[in-house]
């Protein structure tokens, strides 16, 4: 079966997935829809989509619902999503606050559409790796997980919402959600985090752009999430440390993950690289979408849910309130809270 698939959004993220979504055999038509019809109209035209003049047109005639918008655009997208029965796949974060995620998991759960929730770490070739080895046993009982996230954000090249916490969720929320997921991907719940964060950088006051913090998750393994966008260095790496040895990833050498262990040289596990070098697609984005049509074909349940978008969120949140509030916080859903 092919589908015809609906974006909606014509920014930066949307085009990532048109790379993609327009080369998959799967999709046989694909359309946009923005309020700014003329970065819709460029995006159609550049992979041999069509821009259409409203959501309601959109929604109506699609098969699944492909949400690429800013996060503070999203409600409305999905509730008419799931309410007129269209399967949807969305970006993360899935919402900026509680009573927007329950409003979605309300129709949802009523009209039973599928949900997708888009987290690409999950099939980046090191991630996978890492779960893997974790999995095997490799370096026996997990005991610390921990990601470093590091970069600038231009403020005169980013657009207005990236800046501004009410629409965009600042760093933690925006871009540290993907490390979060990570963690509850290899170490289960979170029980409780607490973290100290900056908004002293880039817009003073108004963007929460560098957050620390550390918590404990099932089985007592600690997490520790160190991410800034107000770094001139770029840095990303991630590390699990186990009871045999730890696992390591670092972007500058984005196809391997080293397996260390005391007094031992390392073994170095090669993996994909993260973009296709002839389609420039994003390998991860790539393996996703894939997901997404082949459950849509096997009626199963969606590799990443709405639910694990969900709790990665209340984590993020829980590490904001923690932040403000200066004492330890448990993320909600945990322990009846």
């Amino acid at each position: 079966m092919r589908y015809h698939v609906g974006i909606v959004g014509a920014g930066s993220i949307a085009w990532e997935h048109a790379i993609t979504l327009s080369r998959l055999r799967e999709v046989g038509r694909l359309s946009i829809f923005d309020p700014n019809e003329a970065a819709a109209a460029k995006l159609a035209a550049k992979f041999d989509g069509q821009a259409v003049s409203s959501l309601d047109a959109l929604i109506k005639d699609c098969d699944i619902v492909w949400v690429c918008t800013p996060p503070f655009a999203r409600k409305e997208v999905i509730l008419q999503a799931a309410a007129a029965g269209k399967a949807i796949f969305c970006e993360k974060p899935v919402a900026l606050t509680r009573p927007e995620y329950l409003a979605y998991q309300k129709v949802v759960a009523r009209t039973k559409v599928p949900f997708f929730m888009g987290q690409s770490g999950r099939f980046a070739a090191f991630g996978k790796k890492m779960k893997q080895l974790v999995e095997r046993g490799t370096i026996g009982r997990p005991v610390k997980i921990w990601a470093s996230r590091q970069g600038w954000l231009n403020p005169k090249l980013s657009p207005a919402w990236r800046l501004d916490d009410q629409r965009g969720g600042g760093t933690v929320v925006e871009l540290g959600i993907h490390e979060i997921d990570f963690m509850r991907w290899i170490g289960g719940n979170f029980q409780k985090v607490f973290a100290v964060a900056s908004t002293r950088s880039l817009v003073p006051g108004k963007f929460q752009d560098t957050l620390a913090a550390v918590g404990t998750m099932d089985d007592g393994m600690i997490a520790h999430l160190d991410i800034s966008w107000a770094s001139p260095r770029y840095l990303w790496q991630r590390g699990v440390e186990g009871e045999e040895g730890s696992l390591f990833f670092d972007d500058a050498r984005v196809t391997e993950v080293a397996f260390l262990r005391p007094e031992k040289v390392p073994k170095i596990f090669k993996v994909e690289t993260w973009q296709n070098p002839q389609t420039k697609e994003n390998q991860a984005l790539r393996d996703q979408a894939k997901s997404v049509f082949r459950t849509l074909q096997s009626g199963g349940t969606p590799e990443v849910t709405l639910a694990d978008g969900v709790q990665a969120l209340e984590v993020a949140l829980a590490m904001r309130r923690s932040a403000d509030q200066a004492v330890a916080v448990t993320p909600r859903g945990i322990s009846g809270q």
